[in-house]
C-alpha cells in the first residue's frame, strides 16, 4: 500500500505540476549552504550522519535515498522513500535485537567533560553539545536542529518563484519553526 502511495506522488500530474523545476538547489548551493538531510540528498549529496559507524544502521545494510534534481519533487521523493525506509530499518533492527536489559543505568555523576553528538532526525541532522563540570548539572547544553540549517536555502530557492509557488518550496524544506525560535 505504501509503496503505491508513492507511486501515486511520483506520477501525478497535479504533484508534478506544482514541484518539478519549482525551488531547485544545485548540489553546489547545497553544499556550500550548509543543508542537511532530506533537503541535501534531494540536491544529489550522498551524506547522511547514519553512516558514520555510531549506530547500527551500518549492520542493517542501510543506505542513503538521493534524488539529484534538487527540487521540491525531488525533496518530496527523498522524504517519502525515507519513510518507508524508516519503517523496513525497524523491522530488521528489532528482528536483530538481542535479548536482555536493554540500557544500563550509569552510576554516580557524569565526568567534567564535552561531548558532541551528531543524530540524523527525518528533518535532518541534529548537532549536539554538552559541557559537564562534574555534578548532576550541565555547565552548557546546545542543540542545532535541522531547520536552523536549512533555512538559509530559502535564499537562494525563493528569488524570482511565482508567489503561488513560495507555500510548496517552504514546506517543501520540512520546516520546524518551534525547533528554531529558541
Amino acid at each position: 500500500v505504501a509503496e503505491a502511495l508513492i507511486n501515486v506522488l511520483a506520477t501525478d500530474p497535479t504533484v508534478k505540476a506544482r514541484t518539478v523545476g519549482k525551488g531547485v538547489l544545485t548540489k553546489e548551493q547545497a553544499i556550500m549552504l550548509g543543508t542537511n538531510g532530506p533537503h541535501l540528498r534531494a540536491s544529489g549529496v550522498k551524506e547522511d550522519s547514519r553512516m558514520l559507524g555510531m549506530q547500527v544502521y551500518d549492520e542493517l545494510g542501510f543506505e542513503p535515498i538521493v534524488e539529484t534534481t534538487g527540487d521540491c519533487y525531488a525533496r518530496a521523493l527523498v522524504r517519502a522513500r525515507e519513510t518507508l525506509q524508516a519503517i523496513d530499518l525497524t523491522l530488521e533492527a528489532f528482528s536483530k535485537m538481542p535479548k536482555g536489559e536493554l540500557i544500563e543505568r550509569p552510576k554516580g555523576r557524569p565526568p567534567a567533560n564535552e561531548v558532541t553528538y551528531r543524530a540524523e532526525q527525518p528533518r535532518g541532522e541534529c548537532f549536539y553539545y554538552a559541557k559537564g563540570n562534574g555534578t548532576q548539572y550541565l555547565d552548557r547544553f546546545r542543540v542545532r536542529t535541522p531547520t536552523f540549517s536549512n533555512i538559509p536555502s530559502l535564499l537562494v530557492m525563493l528569488p524570482g518563484s511565482e508567489l503561488a509557488d513560495v507555500p510548496v518550496i517552504v514546506l517543501s524544506i520540512d520546516p520546524c519553526i518551534s525547533c528554531t525560535e529558541r
